[in-house]
């Protein structure tokens, strides 16, 4: 008891907050107590902490004669050293599904999220605030793929490139090959998640080995992200406010030790928020041209998937 029996490992923006919604709604699972996304694998000085405080702070609310599977829903457990912290500490018949998208896609919306967010550099957001997001994108993609030490550096340093390091989904499943069997892994195709989200989740249900219940609300729309930044610095600001919020949920536990502090940090995050984001207008899609270029970019990467998963990528992708 106290580790999760299957863990949604990602990847971000193709679906997972939505997976978690219906699962959360599911009598026979478990997920971590008030946390979507634990941190402890995901930020390196947490995992200081020790394996107790993982099992008390995320499943220490799970009796022992619980009968429901435990399950953790974690889009960031595919950044660089997560794989090294999960082999050591899951069991070998963990369980684990992976939710895909077309890079293209799931890199352009990163890139819009983590715009507003204050991920990029000022340099990015300025442009972007110029020429839209369909030639900001551009731009930032052109940035990195056409000078070659960066483009050699996305793998390495995952979380500076976050945008386009998520995407490279078959380098980031291969790293937990080597200690976790194929047959425990399920991957998930987002464009045919959304078609039927139940029949997708049923296929998920027989894969953990649960059944199909009737009342749950399959029309689940979460985290779409469509807001864009004020300016660089007040996106900043949120960035680190978002940080301090983290901190205070997810670590801290502050909503049970410090409840009265929390809400008053709450309301200022809030307000931030506020401050800091707008309403997305900007409707623009991918430019072709910057399509075919990424494309080109993942041909690869997806080739290795198919090979990997036996999924016929290419045509859903093309």
């Amino acid at each position: 008891m106290g580790y999760p029996d299957f863990v949604c490992m990602g990847f971000q923006k193709c679906g997972t907050t939505t997976l978690y919604q219906l699962l959360k709604q599911h009598p026979q699972v478990a997920l971590c107590r008030d946390v979507k996304e634990p941190m402890y694998y995901r930020v390196p000085c947490w995992s200081i902490m020790g394996k107790r405080f993982y099992r008390w702070r995320y499943f220490g609310h799970i009796e022992e004669d619980d009968t429901r599977l435990l399950g953790e829903v974690n889009a960031g457990l595919t950044y660089g050293g997560c794989a090294r912290k999960i082999k050591r500490d899951f069991a070998m018949g963990t369980k684990m599904i992976f939710m895909m998208r077309n890079p293209v896609d799931r890199s352009y919306s990163a890139y819009r999220y983590f715009l507003a967010r204050g991920f990029l550099p000022a340099s990015v957001l300025h442009y972007d605030k110029v020429h839209g997001h369909a030639e900001g994108f551009d731009h930032y993609v052109h940035s990195i793929l056409d000078h070659d030490r960066r483009r050699s550096q996305i793998m390495k340093k995952r979380l500076k490139y976050l945008v386009l390091s998520q995407s490279n989904y078959a380098a980031c499943i291969g790293e937990y090959l080597d200690t976790f069997d194929l047959h425990n892994m399920k991957f998930v195709v987002f464009e045919k998640f959304i078609q039927d989200e139940h029949a997708a989740c049923r296929e998920i249900y027989d894969f953990l080995g649960i059944g199909d219940v009737d009342d749950i609300d399959y029309h689940v729309k979460s985290n779409e992200g469509a807001e864009c930044a004020i300016s660089w610095r007040r996106a900043k600001q949120f960035w680190l406010v978002k940080g301090g919020n983290y901190c205070l949920y997810d670590l801290c536990y502050a909503m049970r030790w410090m409840p009265g502090f929390y809400r008053k940090f709450r309301r200022y995050y809030r307000d931030v928020r506020r401050k800091t984001l707008l309403r997305d207008t900007d409707k623009s899609k991918v430019l072709p041209q910057t399509r075919e270029y990424l494309m080109k970019y993942f041909d690869a990467d997806i080739r290795k998937l198919e090979s990997l998963t036996g999924l016929d990528l290419q045509s859903v992708w093309k």
